[in-house]
């Protein structure tokens, strides 16, 4: 899977189950990000879709934030939000990844590669996140799940966002329980 396939992967996911967030007493539920509830798990992530297409298009990282911060994320559509940044985020990676180029980030600067790796994990994760508030399949794609994992892996405890892993796997168990675990969930 190259990055770009992991990249239209997490998004599927985190698509499939915010298509299944019908009931409006479900956008109070709460999730497994301590604080967040469903509307604001989904806001988080189409905010970070607006930022990755600022900062891809030549935006500092602060006018970025300042941009996503200044913007109602979901409005009275929040699939369609959703499906906005999402095809503006896509469309922006497509142009940059092969250049090598370094972006501005809250973290430091980096590679678009890099940045992109951050935002599959992102989705992927509150993928997840979304399925265990709305208790639907938290199964993740397996193809998705080993690519992450690979990469997690090789990135610093924490991944940069001071992630506190939870350590309770084993190297024998499935690999998405492995994932989770990096990522602080159990």
């Amino acid at each position: 899977m190259d990055v770009l396939e992991a990249l239209d992967a997490a998004e599927s996911e985190f698509g499939d189950r915010l298509a299944l967030v019908r009931d409006p007493a479900t956008w109070t539920s709460a999730t497994p990000c301590p604080g967040w509830d469903v509307h604001y798990l989904v806001a988080h992530v189409v905010g970070g879709n607006r930022f990755a297409a600022s900062v891809l298009g030549g935006a500092s990282s602060s006018d970025a934030i300042e941009e996503v911060m200044s913007t109602p994320q979901l409005g009275d559509d929040p699939m369609g939000a959703w499906t906005t940044t999402a095809m503006a985020q896509r469309a922006a990676f497509e142009a940059t990844i092969l250049s090598h180029d370094r972006i501005d980030h809250p973290l430091g600067a980096m590679t678009t590669r890099d940045f992109l790796g951050f935002r599959v994990f992102d989705i992927t994760i509150h993928a997840w996140d979304l399925a265990r508030s709305i208790r639907v399949d938290e199964t993740i794609g397996p193809d998705l799940i080993s690519h992450l994992l690979t990469m997690v892996q090789n990135w610093t405890p924490g991944m940069g966002f001071e992630i506190t892993p939870v350590g309770s796997t084993r190297v024998d168990d499935p690999p998405q329980a492995r994932l989770l675990d990096l990522a602080g969930r159990h």
